[in-house]
């Protein structure tokens, strides 16, 4: 599943593609896809709307219309967004269809169909994005707030990180290399961290999630921007999809093990 990255990076590109575009009609072939929403009147909440600005909250595109609206798309494991030319062929995994004003057309494409499309007024009023926790490249996570939040909880601190209503954005590949990086066991409780271990985690996922959108994001299988181009962080991991590998910082084997049924990556050695 797409994470923050590779969502910011698909925001960036569609809101430099389509900001002051109309969308003059939208297509739905798959209503299954909608949340909240009749196809019939989805297509009309959506015809004759202008794209203001596209943005990301957590895992979440966020496209602000005018004079009013708000679609928010969760990509999940398939879904994409592909701009196509007026004149090319349709393909059968697109699920639905924006006709835009400069003649192009926005695809929503999801072979699997796992993703989801939601219409609101506002987004106060877009159920997914008020369960939604701090941003880990905002200036309110900090260390401080980190320290605060862990200490109340029991929970393994891979899964603390990955808790949507907690940290928003943060997903299996990229905390797997953060615990890794900070040198702290994925398994260990949120609350038993010390001051060292926060502030090395804090730093950590810093840099991680910059260099990461510094590469577009990573691609494992079937994240692809919106020119259908792929990430290149895939290529800097050091323990992710690695079980077996050596440790690039002892060459102890990567060991995977399962956490809330999520594959865990981490060295043994380093991360006792």
């Amino acid at each position: 599943m797409p994470e923050l990255p590779e969502v910011e990076t698909i925001a960036r590109e569609l809101n430099q593609a389509l900001s002051g575009q109309t969308i003059r009609k939208v297509q739905v072939r798959r209503p299954g896809l909608l949340e909240g929403d009749s196809p019939q009147g989805f297509e009309a909440g959506l015809a004759g709307k202008q794209v203001d600005r596209v943005a990301r909250r957590g895992k979440y595109l966020v496209f602000t219309l005018v004079p009013q609206g708000v679609l928010v798309a969760h990509l999940r494991m398939t879904g994409k967004f592909v701009l196509q030319g007026g004149a090319e062929s349709i393909p059968p995994s697109a699920r639905v269809v924006f006709l835009l004003s400069g003649g192009e057309r926005l695809l929503y494409q999801d072979t699997r169909c796992l993703g989801r499309l939601f219409l609101a007024r506002t987004e106060e009023e877009a159920p997914p994005l008020a369960r939604l926790g701090m941003e880990p490249l905002s200036g309110g996570f900090t260390p401080g707030w980190l320290a605060q939040g862990a200490a109340k909880s029991r929970t393994p601190i891979k899964v603390w990180l990955m808790d949507q209503s907690r940290v928003a954005g943060l997903g299996n590949i990229y905390v797997s290399e953060i615990c890794f990086s900070a040198r702290v066991a994925p398994t260990r409780p949120a609350n038993s961290l010390n001051r060292g271990e926060i502030q090395r985690i804090h730093r950590v996922t810093g840099e991680i999630l910059t260099q990461a959108l510094a590469c577009n994001g990573t691609t494992i299988s079937d994240y692809r921007k919106v020119d259908d181009k792929t990430g290149t962080f895939q290529n800097f991991l050091r323990v992710y999809g690695k079980k077996g590998a050596p440790c690039p910082r002892c060459a102890a084997p990567i060991q995977r093990i399962v956490q809330h049924q999520r594959s865990t990556f981490l060295c043994p050695v380093c991360q006792k």
